[in-house]
């Protein structure tokens, strides 16, 4: 019986390749390694859901799921009878089977419309999902892609999960981003009691070499993060094709992304089985 453990993907900025890491590391763990995978897309860009349904499913977003709400909007919906408590759909109401190792929990737009709620209660209803579900014993790894935003369904993500990883680009922009989002975190950590660890730091869309800039802000940065966190050997660098997506944008489609995701997903599971068996 597995018992997966849940990693949220996170960065308070955009456009450090998050998603594409995200559904890398879910279909290469799903393909090569014959692991079971789900991916929970709870960003509303919904960016993770239209590339694997693009490659994986005959199902049209837009004409098949979205109208029977086979999205991750119908955890958040709003009560609309007086009751106990809410209730939480099954796993076959809303998730979508892409192939024998993979899942996906598909993203919605209307989840903007989540945040605006003032009922905090929205926050666990993920948590609940997992649990009411058992999917800790149907899958080896559940992967949350996350917004790069401080939201109601950002902490839903965080709570849900054992671990959390940040993509990061090498420039300034990208770096502020990890500073707020360990502020987020310790927050959660501390009003919630909630024991989650980050797994590490990925640096992504790299150039083949850093500029000497480059090299500096990397420098610069790193003297700045504690000495408990991990940065992994392992990066992914700027493949063109991929950014023009002649075969769609999924990396593992390409030989010089299925490389950095292949060196990634290995350490990405070494990194967890070295925290659980410290925890031992």
């Amino acid at each position: 019986m597995a018992t997966s453990k849940i990693v949220s993907f996170i960065n308070m900025k955009g456009g450090v390749g998050k998603t594409t890491l995200t559904i890398g590391i879910a279909d290469y763990l799903a393909k090569h390694l014959n692991k079971k995978i789900l991916v929970i897309d709870i960003d509303p860009q919904f960016n993770a859901t239209q590339t694997l349904l693009d490659i994986y499913s005959k199902e049209d977003y837009f004409d098949d799921i979205l109208p029977e709400e086979r999205t991750i909007n119908k955890l958040f919906k709003p009560q609309t009878e007086f009751k106990r408590d809410s209730e939480i759909p099954s796993k076959d109401e809303v998730i979508t089977t892409l192939n024998e190792n993979l899942d996906l929990l598909c993203g919605d737009l209307n989840l903007v419309l989540v945040n605006k709620t003032s009922d905090y209660r929205q926050v666990k209803k993920l948590r609940r999902f997992v649990r009411e579900n058992k999917l800790r014993e149907i899958y080896d790894y559940i992967l949350i892609d996350c917004p790069p935003t401080l939201t109601v369904y950002t902490d839903a993500a965080l709570l849900s999960s054992d671990f959390y990883l940040i993509p990061n680009r090498i420039d300034r922009y990208s770096i502020i981003g990890i500073s707020s989002l360990t502020t987020a975190i310790d927050n959660l950590i501390h009003e919630e009691d909630h024991d989650i660890q980050c797994l590490g730091l990925v640096y992504t869309m790299l150039d083949n070499e850093l500029t000497q800039k480059q090299t500096a802000i990397k420098e610069e940065f790193e003297g700045q993060l504690d000495d408990y966190t991990y940065i992994f050997d392992a990066t992914t660098t700027v493949v063109r094709d991929l950014q023009v997506g002649k075969r769609g944008s999924l990396p593992t489609n390409y030989q010089k992304s299925l490389h950095d995701i292949s060196n990634l997903s290995e350490e990405f599971i070494d990194q967890i089985q070295k925290r659980l068996d410290f925890e031992k």
